[in-house]
Parts: structure tokens; C-alpha cells; sequence
């Protein structure tokens, strides 16, 4: 029951986020890249470092505090692989703590039942699992083993669980047999076109695994089995303009723009409090998260408007595409909640 109130306190809390959110004074969201570190080395992903500084627990607490202070209403741990942070349940501790809802990306690697009921008990809200890694298959069979413990945190911390799963052109049928499962459990599956490298040209090139032109009818194939698969109720997040508008990516179409900037665009937080402009690139802006002032805030997002402006183009993320087509798209992000 206590765990009940507390969830509906920090509902409140974001709800209130949202209605303060301001392209120029504040943001209802922070993510936190403790870590850098990764377990995996997968062929399509460059956000790693093993060298990389991570935050410290003072740091972190210094965080927290600041977010408290900016009324934040979310916080989201990202990597690398977040789950290898020492301070990572602790981290989750203080959010509940403070009525912040948490959130965290991980590639479910290092989830059993352990792991999982101590990140219930530490009060998270919603557990992104992303069933890459080296081979999708693989992740797959991981998912289903740990589906019974996933289904009891679910149950009994009320933990929101979604897939995360990225689709490039050597496994669309496992990304079908995901699809299908994820159905069969009812659990809500985001899934993305795998997206290059926007820091390094050598990344752009053709390797095999991104989409080109001439991989038309492989593309009409997927937006029509994802069509139907939506069209049918399945909890599919992303919207099927999302599938369809792949085309006009690779033609380098500027059709969608990304809202990193906007009222509603996420903080980064890395290594030494410091702030990175995307998680899809490993930069440091040169802002501290500890002192931004109102008026950095305007700066910051000015800078991000900078760096959309030439990268908007090369990229394709799917969680950066749904939060500008929903935002702009009421209705049907209502209807793909309500669904």
C-alpha cells in the first residue's frame, strides 16, 4: 500500500514537471550517464567507453539535490550499461527519496531474479530492456528466461517494463519472433532502425547492417508487416510513420525535427556533473550540471539547436522521432497510451 502512495506522489510530481516545462527555464526531464562502461561490444554501438569517468557517489548526491532544486520529474540512467555503476540501486533509493520518478535502460544482460527484485526494492518505476547485444536470438532466449521474475517485480512493485530493440538488415526475422513474443506477454516493444554514427564518417559507411537505397523491397517488407502487426493492436510504441519514413532518411530529407532543444528535451548528465548535448554522441558541451543557472538553461538549448541543425539529417532514432511526432500528434499518442 505504501509503495501505491508513493507511486501516485511521484505522478504528481511529473505531472507538475511537465506543466512547468519551458523551452527557456527549466526541463521536467534529466537522464544520467553514470557509466560509460559496457559488458557488451555490440557490431552497431558506439555509446561506450571502458575508459570512461564515471560519477562518483558524492557526485551523484550533488545531482540529485540539484534536480530536487529544479523540480525535476523524471530521471532516466542510460550508458553504457548503467547496471554496472556500484552506486546504482542507491542511486534509484534517493529518486524514490525525493518523489522523482526513475527510469533505466539496460541491456539485460546482468538482470536475474537478484537483480531485479533490488531494483524493486530500491523503488524504480520503469525498466527498458534491450534485447540486442551481439545477437538479437541470443537476447531473446535471455528475455524469456527471465520473464517469470520480470513478471513478478511487475506485480509486486508495479514496475513498468518495456522491450528496446534495434532493427537493421540481417534480423528482421528475429525482430518478428521478439515482436511475436513480446505480444504473447503483453509487453510494450519500442523498436528501432539502427542508427550511424552522426560524430565519425567512417561509421557511415555501408558494413552490412545499414539501410540503402537499393534495399527497397527489404523496407517495403518490413513497413508492411509492421503495419499489419500495429494495425492489430500489438503494443508496438513507436507510430508507423516512424517504418515508413525510412525511405526519406536515407535520401537525407530533413522531415522530422528532433526536439532535443525544446520545452520538453532532456538533460544529459555524464561523468564529473558534466553535460552531453545526445546520448547518441560521447561529447561534453562544457556545461556543469551543478551550476546551471535559468539562464545557462536558454544557452544550453541554444547550443543543442546548433548541433540538430547538422546532425538532424544523419540521424534516425526512434525514441528522438516518436517524442516529435507525439508531440505533435496528441491524439494519437492518447489513442497508442489508451491502446
Amino acid at each position: 500500500m505504501l509503495h501505491k502512495i508513493k507511486k501516485i506522489r511521484k505522478y504528481l510530481n511529473l505531472l507538475m514537471a511537465y506543466m512547468r516545462a519551458s523551452k527557456f527555464t527549466t526541463t521536467p526531464f534529466v537522464r544520467i550517464i553514470p557509466t560509460d562502461r559496457c559488458n557488451l561490444s555490440c557490431s552497431y554501438c558506439w555509446q561506450h567507453n571502458n575508459k570512461s569517468i564515471e560519477i562518483t557517489e558524492q557526485e551523484y548526491k550533488l545531482i540529485i539535490e540539484k534536480a530536487k532544486k529544479m523540480k525535476v520529474g523524471m530521471i532516466n540512467f542510460l550508458g553504457g550499461e548503467p547496471l554496472i555503476w556500484k552506486y546504482i540501486y542507491s542511486a534509484i533509493e534517493l529518486c524514490n527519496k525525493y518523489n522523482i520518478m526513475s527510469d533505466i535502460t539496460t541491456n539485460g544482460t546482468l538482470l536475474n531474479e537478484e537483480t531485479l527484485n533490488k531494483l524493486g526494492e530500491s523503488g524504480l518505476d520503469s525498466l527498458n530492456i534491450s534485447v540486442d547485444g551481439k545477437t538479437t536470438e541470443k537476447n531473446i532466449e535471455l528475455l524469456k528466461n527471465n520473464l517469470r521474475f520480470i513478471n513478478e517485480v511487475r506485480k509486486k512493485y508495479g514496475i513498468i517494463v518495456r522491450i528496446n530493440a534495434v532493427l537493421y538488415k540481417n534480423n528482421f526475422e528475429e525482430i518478428k519472433e521478439l515482436i511475436e513474443y513480446c505480444n504473447s506477454e503483453k509487453l510494450p516493444l519500442s523498436i528501432g532502425y539502427v542508427v550511424p554514427n552522426v560524430n565519425e564518417e567512417t561509421e557511415k559507411k555501408e558494413n552490412g547492417i545499414y539501410f540503402i537505397k537499393a534495399d527497397r523491397e527489404l523496407i517495403r517488407e518490413i513497413v508492411t508487416y509492421m503495419r499489419e502487426k500495429i494495425s492489430k493492436g500489438y503494443k508496438i510504441i513507436d507510430p508507423i510513420e516512424y517504418f515508413e519514413n525510412i525511405e526519406k532518411f536515407i535520401r537525407k530529407e530533413k522531415f522530422w525535427e528532433c526536439n532535443y532543444s525544446g520545452k520538453y528535451g532532456w538533460i544529459n548528465v555524464i561523468g564529473n556533473c558534466k553535460i552531453r548535448s545526445c546520448t547518441k554522441k560521447m561529447d561534453d558541451t562544457g556545461y556543469d550540471f551543478l551550476e546551471l543557472k535559468k539562464e545557462d538553461i536558454i544557452k544550453l538549448k541554444e547550443n543543442f539547436k546548433e548541433k540538430i541543425d547538422k546532425c538532424n539529417r544523419y540521424c534516425y532514432s526512434n525514441c528522438a522521432y516518436d517524442s516529435f511526432f507525439y508531440t505533435r500528434n496528441k491524439r494519437k499518442f492518447l489513442k497508442k497510451i489508451i491502446g
